[in-house]
């Protein structure tokens, strides 16, 4: 994380602290509060993008897990995914064993891939949606910096253009919540 000093002598940690100081408050509120209720840092990113963010996405990346602590259910998944499948794994082997008899261990056995089965289930329900909406976002994000570019040296145009790709933004983003 680099420091920089702004004309106004204000030192900034970050290159987002210094862009967010840019804004007019309440877009910089307004991105805050997206950033902290965002697990995804993609999307934390494609909406700094159309927010005109500057910087790149590892110092983005930085600054939210500094700011904002997000949970990784996909890592406790996983973990949880490889548990089981170890406990499975030693069930099956004390089963093979004598340890546990048969009929009480297919019981158990049973009950513990139906578990592992679900898990598997949800990981791969929860990528696909995570990979879905990071694709949709991004493709959005790519056709509004598309347009932008299209219309830059038309001035009439810059303000119904910035409306409509929040007004797109927006209803983008709450169809997919």
């Amino acid at each position: 994380m680099t420091t920089s000093t702004a004309t106004s002598g204000k030192v900034y940690l970050s290159v987002v602290d210094q862009w967010l100081d840019s804004l007019p408050a309440s877009e910089s509120d307004i991105f805050k509060e997206f950033a902290e209720i965002t697990p995804s840092a993609v999307e934390i990113w494609v909406y700094a993008g159309i927010m005109k963010y500057p910087g790149t996405f590892n110092d983005l990346s930085r600054w939210v897990k500094m700011k904002y602590r997000k949970l990784d259910t996909r890592g406790i998944l996983n973990s949880e995914i490889s548990a089981l499948h170890s406990d499975v794994q030693e069930l099956r082997m004390a089963i093979t064993s004598g340890e546990i008899k048969g009929s009480d261990g297919a019981a158990r056995l049973a009950s513990l891939e139906k578990e592992l089965r679900s898990h598997i289930e949800t990981s791969e329900r929860m990528n696909k949606t995570i990979d879905k909406r990071g694709l949709t976002l991004a493709g959005a994000d790519r056709v509004m910096r598309e347009i932008t570019a299209i219309f830059r040296d038309d001035p009439q145009f810059a303000e119904p253009i910035e409306n409509a790709m929040n007004a797109v933004w927006a209803k983008i983003y709450s169809e997919m919540n």
